[in-house]
């Protein structure tokens, strides 16, 4: 994805993480370094300070490991962070990372099969390798939001909201 002169990549899923944890700070009353804090396990893993203000910066092509790990810190949805405030169905709200990459898979091989395409095509359709397009549609792998962004932009689909429509049948 390209990059502005200030280094921010047009992801819209950036955009929305940003938001997101710049509402939950504000709500909660927090400095950024205190925000950053609260992305601590208790096994003492912590989501770098740097990680946190380049994502807020949408400079951090953050992964769906990264964004439970914040969304289970902030005791809010992944898909919440990845919604941005836009409305989404209850059901969505239970999802956790390994089922958005279940859905993610689901769509894309619905889609690729829909468009009678090959493997490699739907590849580069989305802009990807072909092993990182295996992986995905095994729902393996971490997954990168501008990944997402990338293929819901090539399916024409609002990246914010592709995951979790009511109109993709559930993976199964």
């Amino acid at each position: 994805m390209k990059r502005d002169d200030q280094g921010v990549v047009d992801n819209p899923l950036r955009a929305n993480i940003a938001t997101a944890l710049e509402r939950e700070r504000v709500r909660r009353a927090l400095p950024h370094i205190r925000m950053a804090e609260l992305f601590r396990s208790v096994e003492g893993e912590a989501l770098a300070y740097r990680t946190y203000i380049q994502t807020m910066r949408q400079k951090n092509n953050v992964t769906l490991t990264t964004l439970q790990f914040m969304a289970t810190a902030l005791q809010v949805s992944i898909a919440e962070l990845l919604a941005g405030g836009k409305k989404l169905p209850e059901w969505a709200r239970e999802l956790d990372e390994t089922a958005i990459r279940q859905r993610l898979a689901h769509i894309i091989n619905t889609e690729r099969k829909r468009r009678t395409m090959l493997r490699y095509e739907m590849a580069e359709l989305i802009g990807v390798a072909e092993a990182t397009y295996m992986k995905l549609e095994r729902a393996n792998g971490n997954v990168s939001v501008d990944t997402i962004a990338a293929i819901a932009k090539a399916l024409k689909l609002d990246p914010a909201t592709f995951l979790f429509s009511e109109k993709v049948p559930a993976p199964g």
